[in-house]
Parts: structure tokens; C-alpha cells; sequence
């Protein structure tokens, strides 16, 4: 649907000059009185009525005239679009800080994990990680993103960031869950270091900017940063909560989430609920963490209509348009309005 509205001009100097042209021209004309400027006193004497029919000629020049002013003054409208969509984008961003090593209260003997925890991947030595009792914290996440990842449907666009310090794009948006699940086998590596939130949410804005916005989009943010107010995360949240066509999850791993005198974790949470859904999950095990997941999938409907607007120009038909009316002009000219023909005169 066209918003007509909403039409607008790249440059407007070429209707000035069209419109000063056109009073020099009629200054001339009529102070010659007709007799200077023989082709316009030929078409005038043309036709002698006063009909549509006998001024097509004069009709179809000043038709030209205007299309192509137009076309010089490239105008442009928005057209609006509604396309029912059956995909989304998620981007999830997984907190890999040495604090997600900590132990939960998942045994290891217990729980079948896809990916085993990696020995001599830390800062310290790990010689045998079977012999520890407990599942880590990002082990427990893993698993539960690999069963989030395993009930994407085939348009969905996965990216995942790993942070600590630094941000580690390791997928871009992709529909290859493969690749994505490829990456979680690796997360071993990046466990170590501290929690820069708002570095990672910087980065993983930046990251969707180069990327179409095809499809409605959700930002998971996992992390157990229980009193991590970093840097300009309010900057990043306020960011984010004015991105259009982008909600906000975030999953917080935590102990002390029924303590909240301590001034930082009040901000925390203050800032991230006003971007988004905030979810604690205290103490976690098999069954929370995941449930959190699901629900994020089934908080984020697939049925929805996106509107999207795309800007139209409308030079190249006006153009279009002076052409065709140029071509009729010549043919009008060369045949029943030709001045030689007598009947006309």
C-alpha cells in the first residue's frame, strides 16, 4: 500500500526554474504578438476550435514539460507492507565468566550431559572434570540452549555471543543450528575472566545492525552477574529498549535473589526489567533453567504480521511517463495535426 502522505522531493530548485522558464516563454510570446515566433503561431493555427480534442497537441507539450520537472525533482513515497511471518531471529548472548564454573546442585552421576566438560580448559588445571560430584553452571546451560536450539524450526536465525571480559561473536544470525550447536561444544574455552554486560550487549546490537531485520527478533541474555552493575549498562539497556521489533529476556543465575538491600543488585535488576522480562532463577537445577527457556519460546508467538515500509521512487516512471507522452505527441503531429494538411487550416 502506497502512503501517498507521505511523498517528498530530493530537490525542489527544478520546479523554480520550470516556473520562471515558463513566464519568460509567455513574456516573449505575447509581447511578439504571435508573429516572431512562427512555430507557436503553426500550432495555434492548427486547429481552429476550442475542444479538448483540438489542444491535445498543446496539452501532450506541457504534459512532457511537467514529467519531466518531476522526474528532475526525484520524488519518493513510503510504501507500507504487511507479511505474515513464520520465523524469528534470536540472539542469545551466554555469560562464560569464571563465576559459571560454580558448581549446582545437579550431580554429575546423575545427568546426561552432550558435551562433556573439557579438561585443561581454565586457568587452572582440570585432569579429570569426571571425578567432580557437581554439573558447573554454564554446563546446566548448555544443556538447556542445546534443547532450546532443538526446537527452532527450520526459518529461524540463531546468533550466539559469548562474554567475559570481552565479547566473542562466535555465530552471526544463521539458519544453520549445527553450526550454532558446533560452537556450544566449545564453550569450555571461554569460561574465565570477569562480566562486562554492557560490552556484550554493545557488541551484540552492533552485530544485528548488519544484518536485514527480516523477522520479529529476541535477545536472551543469560549471565550470573549477581552484583555486576557495569559500566554504561544503562546506556546499552536504554539502547535496547528503543529498538523497535525487539524484545528482552533476561535469565539471572543467582543465590541471594531474595536479598535485595544490597544497592547494586537493586540497580541491577531496576535497569534490566525496565528494557525487558527479567526471569531469577535461584539456586539452579535440571528443571528451572530449562523451564525458563521454554518459556521464552513460548512467549515469543511465531503467528504475527510484520509492517514494513520501503521507499518508492518515482523519477524512473515519471520518466517513463514524459517518454510515452513524447512519442504520442510525434505521432499526433506527424499525421492528423500536421499543419500541411488543409482541412486544418
Amino acid at each position: 500500500m502506497i502512503e501517498w502522505s507521505s511523498l517528498h522531493f530530493l530537490r525542489i530548485w527544478p520546479l523554480w526554474l520550470a516556473a520562471a522558464a515558463a513566464v519568460v516563454l509567455f513574456a516573449v510570446w505575447h509581447r511578439s504578438r504571435r508573429s516572431r515566433v512562427p512555430d507557436i503561431g503553426q500550432v495555434i493555427l492548427t486547429r481552429g476550435g476550442s475542444t479538448l480534442r483540438d489542444r491535445l497537441p498543446m496539452l501532450l507539450v506541457a504534459a512532457i514539460l511537467g514529467l519531466l520537472t518531476l522526474t528532475m525533482m526525484s520524488p519518493a513515497v513510503n510504501r507500507i507492507d504487511k507479511v505474515d511471518q513464520r520465523a524469528r531471529d534470536f540472539l542469545i548472548l551466554v555469560d562464560t565468566s569464571r563465576s559459571m564454573r560454580h558448581d549446582t546442585q545437579v550431580r554429575r552421576d546423575g545427568f546426561a550431559l552432550t558435551f562433556e566438560r573439557r579438561a585443561g580448559a581454565f586457568g587452572e588445571a582440570v585432569e579429570d572434570p569426571a571425578k567432580m560430584p557437581y554439573v558447573g553452571r554454564y554446563e546446566l546451560a548448555r544443556e538447556s540452549l542445546l534443547r532450546f536450539l532443538a526446537q527452532r524450526r527450520a526459518a529461524d536465525r540463531v546468533a550466539l555471543v559469548y562474554f567475559n571480559d570481552h565479547a566473542f561473536p562466535v555465530s552471526a544470525l544463521t539458519t544453520n543450528i549445527d553450526f550454532v550447536v558446533q560452537q556450544l561444544a566449545g564453550m569450555d574455552d571461554y569460561v574465565n575472566g570477569g562480566t562486562d554486560i554492557a560490552g556484550a550487549l554493545a557488541s551484540s546490537l552492533d552485530l544485528l545492525k548488519r544484518y536485514p531485520d527480516e523477522n520479529k527478533r529476541t535477545l536472551i541474555l543469560l549471565s550470573d552477574a549477581e552484583t555486576a552493575f557495569t559500566k554504561d549498562l544503562d546506556a546499552q539497556l536504554t539502547r535496547l529498549g528503543g529498538s523497535h521489533n525487539l524484545s528482552f529476556h533476561m535469565l539471572w543465575i543467582t543465590t541471594d535473589a531474595d536479598d535485595q538491600s544490597n544497592e547494586q543488585v537493586a540497580d541491577f535488576l531496576r535497569v534490566a526489567r525496565s528494557a525487558g522480562d527479567v526471569v531469577t532463577i535461584q539456586n539452579p537445577n535440571s528443571e528451572n533453567l530449562l523451564d525458563a527457556f521454554m518459556n521464552i519460546s513460548r512467549a515469543e508467538s511465531y503467528s504475527y504480521t510484520e509492517v514494513r515500509r520501503e521507499i518508492v521512487d518515482l523519477a524512473a516512471p515519471a520518466f517513463d511517463a514524459a517518454r510515452l507522452a513524447f512519442f504520442a505527441w510525434l505521432v499526433l503531429v506527424a499525421t492528423i495535426y500536421h499543419p500541411g494538411r488543409m482541412e486544418f487550416r
